[in-house]
């Protein structure tokens, strides 16, 4: 039985997550100063100026229900599929939903 043949290049985790987490201009520091509460829900925007609490890029783009604070990270529960995930991330990767 014969091997299938390959068909180029591999392209990895790099190659795939190139597109999603391209930046051109340079952040600000408005991102600190806000303020969540839990119940409140939040948009999955990676930021890959920052390497810190980086979430997979499965969840970018995703919208997930604040579950509690912290000083530098918020936690989230997003919906995937028919599973709901808990996300640790830092205020860099997120932002209110509808602003």
């Amino acid at each position: 039985m014969a091997t299938k043949k390959s068909s180029g290049r591999s392209h990895g985790f790099k190659h795939k997550s190139r597109s999603v987490m391209k930046k051109k201009a340079p952040r600000g520091v408005s991102f600190l100063l806000r303020e969540y509460q839990e119940g409140q829900q939040a948009l999955v925007i990676i930021d890959s100026r920052q390497h810190k609490g980086l979430p997979h890029r499965r969840y970018h783009g995703k919208v997930g229900t604040i579950t509690k604070v912290g000083r530098r990270a918020i936690t989230l529960d997003v919906k995937l599929g028919e599973k709901s995930k808990t996300l640790i991330t830092r205020l860099d990767h997120i932002k209110p939903f509808g602003v």
